[in-house]
């Protein structure tokens, strides 16, 4: 029995053994990826990306700069995925749904949860079918329309900074826009503002949880079945298992409590404080199918949305601001601009008016281009097309993707890339230069919320750079508080940074 024992565990281990030599065989000589360039350690294996992403938090965007530097243009970066760096392939990969089907990656999909918020479908036909539903919501005319459920919540931040003007104080600008993002995002998906601005210390708490959650995408990624376990568990235990995840599930159930309350309304025939919600329009739709109405659903959805209105722009605005301060300038140029539509302290244009202005329109796109938007890949399979990229062939249903840091970064592009230029948006190639910029990505699985952003950033910069309303000053404050170290998706800083800290006069 004892050898019997033996015999099966030696049989097992020499099973397992010629498995993966075998599948190291495979992958980095038999693979219809084989032929790319790369390291043979990430051809062989995901853990290559683990160690980048989960142990160096969010470094992996990096590194695959650097292995583009030595291996060239297009880079194998996993078993099954391509990278490509070449600004003028971007139109190419990223298409209208006319040219060519393009499905989401679902492995890196994964890290957002389960895969049924419009942003993470990966099928082509029921990413179109639920982008639809939102688009309208998102144009620019219904932008246009809520435009003063907007201006409401800049008009809060202009009287919170009042509060504390003169007081001496610190005020950290990051918790300040992202408290001022999630209660705009959270009034447009829900008509209820989860009311972040009206804490004394504009939330901090929610800039860290926007942190967190993208964080924790990376692990979710490598090991998917890690958040549905974790849901089984009682969240008495998740919170001392692991206090990012018990936030993250917090969070959910608060979002949850949103949308159920929001299908009561509808079941009863009422609207959300009287007016059009993201929400309420999904119920309401004839066009969209049952299945996309239910609870889990729109909860994925809600906190899609969330996630989404949240971080970017509130770390566009954070570059924005601290640009703007420690370039006096670049103030002044700006104020100047300004004062031409805002004669008056308590002017308010709308935001028609703001985008006419050039320089404030050249600081935005300046800062959209510092700032990249997402950090991270975005990937793209064609299940119908195999690719062309100059001499190499992409086999039909092969992840490949760009990353706008590297495109925004490319000093043939944007020479000094870190330096801080609107001026390079008023010259004569500022035409052709927009091509380049990427921040909401292209094509048919672009940025439904571009036109948001565009509203909050123009009508936030006029409120509290409007010339004589406010005057401030940089509090041990330099540069690298507003560069990006880590790649979790979205943007985040460094890790012992305090934020942007300024003092109100």
């Amino acid at each position: 029995m004892e050898f019997l024992s033996f015999y099966n565990l030696l049989l097992a281990l020499l099973t397992f053994s010629a498995y993966c030599i075998s599948l190291a065989v495979y992958r980095l000589y038999l693979s219809p990826l084989a032929r790319f360039p790369g390291p043979k350690l990430a051809a062989l294996t995901l853990w290559y990306e683990f160690y980048y992403d989960v142990i160096k938090r969010g470094r992996y965007t990096w590194k695959i700069a650097e292995l583009h530097e030595r291996h060239g243009p297009i880079i194998r970066i996993s078993p099954y995925e391509l990278h490509i760096n070449d600004p003028d392939y971007y139109d190419e990969l990223y298409v209208g749904t006319s040219i060519r089907r393009s499905m989401k990656y679902q492995w890196s999909m994964k890290g957002f949860g389960p895969t049924i918020a419009t942003f993470s479908t990966e099928s082509h036909e029921l990413h179109r079918t639920r982008a639809a539903a939102l688009a309208p919501f998102f144009s620019k005319a219904s932008v246009y329309h809520l435009e003063p459920s907007v201006q409401s919540i800049v008009d809060q931040l202009v009287a919170r900074l009042r509060t504390v003007q003169g007081a001496g104080s610190n005020v950290n600008m990051v918790d300040v826009f992202t408290s001022l993002t999630g209660d705009v995002i959270s009034q447009y998906a829900f008509a209820r503002p989860f009311g972040f601005m009206r804490s004394p210390d504009f939330s901090p708490h929610w800039h860290q949880l926007m942190m967190e959650l993208s964080e924790t995408s990376h692990v979710f990624k490598q090991f998917g079945w890690l958040e549905p376990m974790m849901r089984s568990i009682p969240p008495s235990l998740i919170k001392m298992a692991s206090p990012k995840l018990s936030s993250l599930f917090g969070m959910q159930d608060t979002i949850r409590a949103q949308v159920l309350e929001i299908k009561k309304e509808h079941a009863e025939g009422r609207k959300p404080s009287g007016r059009r919600t993201i929400i309420y329009d999904i119920l309401t739709n004839d066009q969209i199918r049952p299945q996309d109405k239910e609870t889990e659903r729109l909860l994925a959805e809600a906190l899609s949305v969330v996630a989404a209105g949240t971080t970017t722009t509130a770390h566009t605005l954070s570059v924005l601001a601290f640009h703007i301060l420690h370039n006096p300038g670049i103030l002044n140029k700006l104020q100047h601009e300004l004062e031409s539509i805002m004669p008056k302290p308590d002017s308010q244009p709308r935001w028609s008016e703001l985008e006419q202005l050039p320089y404030m329109t050249a600081c935005i796109q300046e800062a959209l281009r510092w700032g990249y938007g997402v950090s991270h890949r975005l990937q793209r399979m064609f299940p119908d097309t195999a690719l062309q990229y100059k001499n190499w062939r992409i086999p039909v249903n092969t992840p490949v993707g760009m990353t706008s840091v590297m495109l925004h970064d490319d000093p043939s592009l944007f020479p000094n890339p870190r330096s801080f230029q609107p001026e390079r948006w008023l010259q004569p190639s500022k035409t052709q230069l927009r091509k380049y910029l990427v921040p909401f990505g292209k094509g048919s699985r672009s940025c439904l919320g571009m036109n948001l952003a565009y509203c909050e950033l123009y009508l936030t910069l006029a409120a509290i750079f409007a010339p004589n309303r406010f005057r401030f000053e940089l509090y041990e404050t330099d540069v690298t508080d507003v560069e990006i170290a880590h790649d979790f998706f979205n943007p985040c800083y460094r890790a012992n940074s305090k934020g942007m800290r300024v003092v109100v006069h």
